[in-house]
């Protein structure tokens, strides 16, 4: 059918009428689990992750494991993968037992955390058992109580039904006070507050900011097993996608749709992730013009949107006050590849936040931010002489395109959005 053009279709046009791209679409949406067939370059880590769980089909004790790796290298779905194949093992031996996935970044507090931990494994119980319905449990209220109340009627409910438990904690470093929550979890047993075995799974993209965040308390009893996942490699991503072409209808993909968005991914920094969004995202662009087939060109065009996407999220994270200060330095740069000094930034930097009515940071607050900004990921630095003993300066460059930082960036505050005048972050992209 083409491209519709400007004007776009009506919706009588579109319902029932436009192309069917997908067959199974859930299989190219990041927050599927796969079947372990479709899990690609990750069998050594798989091994490795069920070692260390294998003890709890055993209703025995499992080690506690830290992963580290850059975002969108398998972290999360081994994980998930495994920890759901152990928990099936351990029933079919006699050995009750579960695993609880919890999002710190959507769970970012000690007490959001708590409260998903507990209402995870209320729900899966009283879905079983009716819990609800017996008059000697008590359900908490899911406002206005302390973390502490949620993990002390965890461990009743756990010790009345579970003989294992895996705790999956995604993006720890996110979860503000985690040494409290995670040395309360790996001591329950040693309290005596729980018979049930415990397994915590931390996982982490900043291994050094984690590690050096953890306290000896927590070293001490967390213990257990440490893996590092690398980057996939543009085989591995052609792979992973290879086995997730059964997504779209037979015939839909074009002969070079899926290298080309292994090729896109492999090139920023190997994220599968990234890779899987770029497939869903051709298709849902070849669907929307109404054409038949999902081609390259829709994955080149799919690819600011996606990374914008993937910026966004990363930048959510971030303090309003760094939201500034990135769109100060995008502002200032001319491409990817130019730098710019700190105290080029801080001077922009003083009047960009006057116009959006927000505190003004001191220089070295602002250079502490930019230093965050490297270590997400999105900058990159490098320290240089002045000559002559003017000391030293820091220059700074985007880790990506600068109308892909900026379109990121604007996503999450709409107050550099009116600085810009757009009526959406979509429009710097086009």
């Amino acid at each position: 059918m083409g491209d519709s053009g400007e004007s776009g279709f009506s919706v009588d046009q579109v319902i029932g009428n436009s192309p069917r791209i997908f067959q199974n679409k859930s299989l190219v949406s990041v927050g599927t689990v796969p079947d372990e067939d479709r899990i690609v370059g990750r069998q050594e880590e798989i091994t490795d992750v069920a070692l260390s769980l294998e003890d709890i089909i055993y209703n025995d004790v499992p080690d506690n494991i830290q992963i580290y790796g850059k975002t969108g290298t398998g972290k999360s779905l081994v994980s998930r993968h495994v920890s759901s194949k152990i928990v099936e093992r351990a029933q079919e031996n006699g050995v009750h037992a579960t695993n609880i996935y919890v999002d710190c970044n959507a769970s970012n507090t000690i007490t959001r955390a708590s409260r998903t931990l507990f209402f995870s494994i209320f729900d899966e119980l009283d879905e079983k058992y009716g819990l609800k319905a017996q008059p000697s449990i008590s359900e908490p209220p899911k406002r206005g109580v302390g973390w502490k109340t949620y993990t002390e009627e965890l461990w009743d409910i756990i010790d009345d039904y579970y003989d294992g438990l895996i705790i999956i904690l995604d993006e720890i470093d996110l979860l503000e006070e985690f040494n409290q929550l995670l040395h309360a979890l790996s001591r329950a047993r040693e309290n005596e507050e729980i018979d049930t075995y415990i397994s915590i799974i931390l996982i982490s993209n900043k291994t050094t900011q984690f590690k050096n965040n953890v306290n000896q308390r927590v070293k001490s009893s967390m213990g257990g097993s440490e893996f590092v996942f690398s980057a996939y490699n543009a085989t591995q991503l052609e792979d992973i996608l290879e086995n997730r072409r059964d997504a779209f209808e037979e015939g839909v993909l074009g002969d070079n749709t899926i290298g080309t968005a292994a090729e896109l991914a492999a090139d920023e920094h190997g994220d599968a992730r990234k890779a899987i969004e770029l497939l869903n995202k051709a298709g849902m662009m070849a669907r929307r013009n109404m054409d038949e087939t999902v081609t390259e060109n829709h994955v080149t065009e799919a690819r600011d949107l996606v990374e914008a996407d993937l910026l966004s999220k990363s930048i959510s994270t971030l303090p309003d006050q760094a939201k500034i200060v990135l769109y100060t330095l995008t502002k200032r740069l001319n491409g990817r590849g130019d730098t710019v000094s700190t105290s080029k930034v801080y001077d922009r930097y003083q009047t960009v936040a006057k116009d959006v009515e927000s505190n003004v940071l001191g220089y070295q607050r602002v250079s502490d931010l930019l230093d965050e900004l490297e270590f997400l990921g999105v900058t990159m630095s490098e320290t240089k002489g002045r000559g002559d003993r003017r000391g030293i300066k820091k220059d700074h460059e985007l880790n990506h395109r600068p109308a892909i930082v900026l379109a990121a960036t604007l996503a999450e505050d709409p107050r550099l959005q009116d600085l810009e005048s757009v009526s959406s972050p979509e429009d710097i992209l086009q």
